[in-house]
């Protein structure tokens, strides 16, 4: 059985910020905060989430990890939740934290949402390429009509040919390099790069709130 996850995000552009000490429930006197200011917590924080989940997904990076994400199961056979940073802590995977700097919970969250979100594609390609692998034919350039049928047989549905074209390229340079077919996913392919973003829709009201403007706006 496969499960099918998919994600929508919206970008939002900071205009103009405020600083409030306290809490949401208990909050202080806002301050306003410059444009610089602005700039430099908001790459700080950017910077922070994209360090953070490219480390999660470095140590993650396994064939065994990836069958466990796979599975939709943690250890004790409990379903793993929808949302993605939920899913990877029920699996125990949670972003290391750098020695003597604090991290609030809620940016942990955008971390792993980030992760699983570049697992969950891995998920998809690692499919392909093994289907291409488990049906490699005797000349990878001209697959014959047999090696087609064959191919089709083992490929996820709706998967098209540029896709098979570009994986098959990347196995058979693979191949000419090690003189062998890769053993798993992630000996073809590198942890991919964790984009520059903070996925907001995993973090709590600590971190952003949401006020919508009307259909099509929200601030």
């Amino acid at each position: 059985m496969t499960t099918v996850t998919l994600t929508a995000t919206a970008t939002c552009t900071a205009g103009a910020a405020e600083v409030v000490s306290g809490t949401p429930e208990k909050p202080g006197l806002p301050q306003p905060v410059n444009r610089r200011m602005l700039a430099e917590r908001a790459g700080f924080l950017t910077t922070l989430v994209q360090q953070l989940a490219s480390w999660l997904l470095a140590s993650v990076w396994t064939d065994q990890h990836l069958d466990q994400l796979a599975s939709g199961v943690d250890a004790e056979g409990r379903r793993l939740p929808s949302k993605g940073w939920m899913a990877l802590r029920r699996l125990g995977w949670i972003p290391l934290i750098p020695a003597g700097l604090r991290v609030p919970d809620r940016v942990l969250r955008a971390a792993g949402e980030e992760t699983a979100r570049a697992l969950r594609l891995a998920l998809h390609r690692r499919a392909v390429t093994t289907a291409i692998v488990a049906s490699w034919p005797a000349d990878p350039r001209r697959r014959t009509t047999d090696d087609w049928v064959l191919l089709r047989r083992h490929l996820p549905a709706g998967t098209d040919n540029a896709t098979i074209r570009n994986r098959t390229r990347q196995i058979a340079s693979f191949a000419a390099r090690h003189g062998r077919l890769p053993d798993g996913f992630t000996e073809l392919e590198t942890p991919p790069t964790i984009p520059a973003q903070v996925l907001l829709a995993a973090a709590d009201r600590q971190l952003v709130r949401v006020e919508r403007l009307d259909g099509n706006r929200a601030r």
